[in-house]
């Protein structure tokens, strides 16, 4: 499991966890986080179970909004609801990097933001794009006084990981 002390000393970190480890690594972030606002973005679970599993794990998420990317093209609702802004689909990169964009501007301070599963962009775009993508949202946070938090499961081509973690302050690694 990875080692999160020093994650708010950074403004984008890079971590590479297991998949079946990604959830307890996502609790621990937001352990570590606590207070803070933050916004997450799922492209691995519906909005619905995210907030079950936060909740079943005692998290607070009044000061969390969410992006989810998944529901829609699970034929999930989608209606209209105070702390979630969904995404038509993982392969929609402008809308989602506009929904970023906005809800970071739109929440005063420093803030974090939480990507699950970078790795599932790439099942829906090239890589190219992908990594296009992430240097686009880090340089944006940044300029939104956001700090960010990339979640990225290890598989088989590790070639991916190693020219995104280029673009982050600190990559760490789990076992």
């Amino acid at each position: 499991m990875i080692e999160l002390k020093d994650i708010k000393n950074c403004e984008s970190i890079l971590l590479v966890e297991e998949a079946k480890s990604l959830q307890l690594t996502i609790n621990n972030v937001l352990n570590v986080l606590q207070s803070k606002p933050v916004v997450y973005i799922s492209l691995i679970k519906p909005y619905n179970f995210v907030l079950q599993d936060l909740k079943k794990n005692k998290k607070e998420t009044d000061k969390i909004f969410f992006i989810d990317c998944i529901t829609e093209l699970a034929g999930g609702d989608v209606n209209r609801q105070e702390n979630v802004l969904f995404i038509r689909e993982p392969t929609d990169l402008t809308g989602l990097k506009i929904a970023i964009d906005q809800s970071s501007e739109s929440i005063p301070g420093e803030k974090w933001v939480i990507l699950d599963a970078l790795r599932v962009l790439t099942i829906y775009n090239k890589e190219d794009t992908v990594l296009r993508f992430v240097q686009s949202v880090l340089g944006m946070t940044s300029s939104h006084n956001a700090k960010i938090v990339v979640l990225a499961t290890k598989g088989k081509d590790e070639s991916f990981i190693k020219k995104a973690s280029q673009f982050f302050e600190k990559v760490v690694e789990g076992e």
